[in-house]
């Protein structure tokens, strides 16, 4: 079983919801501008603005040349009921709780990491 990840459905800053889809989308953003000089170096930038806890929006915005408020609204748009269930010592949440990813790790597997800041995620 590999690990999963979803959002707290409590979310309701879109800053928030933004960092969220961030920290959950950065291991393949940071593949996918690994082959661009520029790509690479404003997602670097983005990363330091995330982890000093400053807002990313704009920043993701003209990265990715979308509207923030896009994928909040495919977030928020999640029927209830329609993630998956799961105990609650199984969950891991944000390490500071800027952002809502939950994400559920293998059973016996390690706890997950911010992808933002690389510390170990809290026991929700």
């Amino acid at each position: 079983m590999r690990e999963t990840a979803e959002l707290r459905p409590e979310t309701s800053n879109l800053e928030q919801r933004v960092l969220t889809l961030f920290c959950e989308d950065l291991p393949r953003l940071r593949e996918e501008c690994a082959q661009d000089a520029e790509l690479e170096e404003k997602l670097r930038h983005i990363v330091a603005e995330a982890r000093a806890r400053r807002p990313v929006a704009a920043l993701l915005e003209e990265l990715l040349g979308t509207s923030p408020d896009s994928g909040a609204r495919a977030l928020a748009s999640r029927l209830p009921g329609s993630g998956r269930g799961w105990a609650d010592e199984e969950r891991y949440g944000c390490p500071d709780d800027a952002c809502d990813l939950v994400r559920q790790p293998a059973p016996a597997g390690p706890v997950p990491r911010c992808s933002v800041t690389g510390l170990p995620m809290c026991r929700l």
